[in-house]
């Protein structure tokens, strides 16, 4: 049977490669339509490679956020959980709430890189196995490890993360604490989250 099989590509993918029965068959870019017209048999298998890169989307204040394929990271944070008794609006929310809280750093700076080198400051690190449930910090398969500098500035207001720091600190603003390493965690792993980075000069 000819039919017409349209295979539309993800903007994220700069490059894809399409076989049909293990021969290439061609190659598409971002948000191409690919469109495979062929007689087809019973036992035909097309395979799509959709490589992943690390690349920046600019947000709030001039920060960014780190993206790899079609997912977007966050800084892994440590966590305190504590069962808090809510004495100030059982009625409407419950007689008690859990309540998280950081116990490790969070006000972070991305170091100022260019477009073309700013997946290369990343190293990623694959885990040795998956569990059935990947969704926490400490389940995570895939972790991004990059350079920063803490923001003393940049602290707690009202219970949460104050206002972003606008991006690019530069000169005698640039934060004097040495860079430290940081962990980027997909965003869905994270309970606590800081996924729009400010970026500080060298």
């Amino acid at each position: 049977m000819v039919f017409p099989l349209d295979l539309r590509i993800p903007q994220w993918c700069t490059t894809a490669t399409i076989k049909v029965n293990d021969a290439d068959h061609g190659i598409a870019s971002a948000g191409e339509i690919f469109k495979i017209n062929r007689q087809w048999k019973n036992g035909d298998v097309v395979t799509i490679h959709l490589p992943m890169h690390i690349y920046k989307n600019t947000w709030h204040e001039n920060s960014v956020s780190v993206e790899r394929g079609p997912l977007v990271y966050a800084l892994k944070i440590g966590e305190k959980q504590a069962l808090v008794q809510n004495k100030k609006d059982p009625e409407n929310y419950g007689k008690s709430y859990v309540e998280i809280r950081p116990t490790t750093p969070w006000n972070f700076g991305l170091i100022s890189r260019s477009d073309k080198e700013f997946s290369e400051q990343f190293t990623i690190t694959k885990a040795p196995s998956i569990t059935n449930y990947p969704w926490t910090s400490t389940n995570t398969p895939l972790t991004l490890t990059t350079r920063a500098r803490r923001i003393p500035e940049w602290g707690l207001y009202n219970e949460m993360a104050g206002p972003l720091p606008f991006s690019v600190i530069y000169n005698e603003n640039v934060p004097k604490q040495p860079e430290e390493t940081i962990e980027l965690i997909p965003y869905g792993c994270t309970r606590l989250r800081v996924s729009q980075f400010p970026v500080v000069g060298r």
